[in-house]
């Protein structure tokens, strides 16, 4: 019961393009292959999806998947609480762009805490 994973997510696979152990590697493509077979008893089935294959998920409450049918499929949401799916971007390239502006929002927002540490005042001992 085999198929042909999509040629973008292929390559993207063979060539990773994120640090072992970061935020994408954890959440949001893993580059572990026990990480993708678990995702791959994901119950879901639509019309519109021909051979669905899970790639990660938020860890709760959304999954997020290609349709291995299409050659250039684009990477879609499963939302687990409704059962129902969506878009997220048309293209791998696009999954990837997402993947690098959701992890500089994490580092810039983690350099903001390390500065805001820094410049507290004595008394503020609340941040």
């Amino acid at each position: 019961m085999g198929f042909t994973l999509p040629a973008s997510y292929r390559a993207t696979v063979l060539s990773y393009p994120f640090e072992p152990d970061s935020f994408a590697d954890e959440v949001m493509l893993p580059n572990r292959l026990d990480a993708v077979i678990d995702l791959s008893g994901a119950k879901f089935s639509s019309p519109e999806i021909g051979k669905p294959f899970f790639i990660d998920s938020d860890g709760g409450e959304e999954m997020y998947f290609v349709d291995a049918s299409k050659p250039d499929s684009g990477v879609l949401v499963y939302e687990m609480k409704t059962g129902k799916h969506r878009s997220l971007v048309p293209t791998c390239a696009a999954y990837l762009d997402h993947i690098h502006t959701i992890h500089a929002e994490i580092v810039a927002d983690e350099e903001a805490d390390r500065q805001r540490k820094l410049n507290k005042k004595w008394w503020q001992f609340w941040i």
